[in-house]
């Protein structure tokens, strides 16, 4: 079997547990020095333009969307996880500016120079890094504002 599908079956494993329960994750509460690289991945995402078309890759669960969410971007998360993607759409199912889509980062299923913005935290080592590069590339627009985040 695959890296590639080894995963695959780790998360829908995982998300189908909770899906199977009827309960929602719950975000785990990470020790201070872990948070650092978050608070500032949000702080650089909270200087772009509210309603920003933002794809946010390797979603999992939607550990970190609610933010993104809250900040005003119209997102699409994306998982290579059906049931991830699934868990997600429950969970954020109140929220218009909302989407989900199950999506592998090497091989987007979006337009070229779609979104204004395009995110991940934490899981671009699960793609070829060449491959997943050339992918966000792509379907960001020109003028995005390229991984900056200025």
């Amino acid at each position: 079997m695959i890296d590639k599908q080894i995963e695959i079956n780790r998360y829908d494993k995982r998300a189908g547990s909770l899906l199977n329960t009827n309960k929602l994750p719950i975000l785990n509460k990470l020790p201070a020095y872990l948070n650092i690289p978050y608070q500032y991945y949000f702080y650089l995402l909270g200087k772009k333009p509210s309603q920003s078309k933002l794809l946010e890759i390797g979603a999992g669960m939607g550990e970190n969307t609610s933010s993104l969410l809250n900040m005003s971007f119209k997102v699409i998360s994306t998982d290579i996880s059906s049931r991830s993607v699934e868990v997600m759409r429950n969970k954020f199912s109140k929220y218009s500016n909302f989407s989900a889509e199950v999506a592998d980062m090497e091989k987007l299923p979006f337009a070229d120079e779609s979104f204004d913005i395009v995110c991940s935290a934490g899981s671009l080592s699960y793609g070829d890094n060449a491959v997943v590069m050339n992918e966000i590339y792509r379907v960001l627009k020109s003028r995005g504002g390229g991984n900056d985040c200025n």
